[in-house]
């Protein structure tokens, strides 16, 4: 991104540049007399072209400006939906980008997030399902023994829990 913006600026530079030095190459003498030009100074003929120089590196910009934030804006926007289904809870997500967009990174590092989440996560809720199981199955077994096992299970659920910083 960093390489781009310097693209942009070195290409009004280089405009302006032109424009200077075309300018700057004309024969300042009995050409401006006949016209009864009066210029103290040579920066009085410059005036001109300092402001064609702003105008067309406010025009360049104005094109890049247009053109450039479109590979930002758009993945940046999909990522934030994405990211709020997946605030929501569903780690099913997984952000993909067309091709040629930006933020790659950030959003492999996303994907890597929910993907890690989700193992964490996965663990959890089969001692959940386990734990309803032994409930539910509590009537065929003696009270002790499926307590016992409920218990087991509860620190396994424990445990896996403290792996997140709540």
């Amino acid at each position: 991104m960093l390489v781009k913006i310097w693209l942009i600026v070195l290409a009004s530079l280089v405009v302006t540049s032109v424009i200077f030095y075309f300018y700057s190459d004309i024969n300042v003498g009995t050409s401006y007399r006949l016209f009864h030009v009066k210029a103290d100074n040579f920066l009085d003929f410059l005036f001109p072209v300092l402001i064609a120089g702003f105008f067309a590196s406010l025009i360049l910009g104005v094109l890049a400006a247009l053109f450039f934030p479109h590979s930002f804006a758009g993945p940046i926007y999909r990522i934030e939906k994405e990211l709020i289904d997946i605030g929501k809870g569903d780690l099913k997500k997984e952000i993909r980008l067309r091709k040629g967009d930006e933020v790659k990174d950030l959003t492999n590092a996303i994907n890597v997030m929910v993907y890690n989440l989700r193992n964490q996560i996965k663990p959890i809720s089969e001692m959940s399902w386990e734990i309803k199981k032994l409930i539910e199955g509590s009537d065929s077994e003696s009270p002790p023994e499926t307590l016992k096992k409920i218990k087991g299970v509860n620190e396994n659920f424990q445990q896996a829990l403290k792996e997140f910083k709540l």
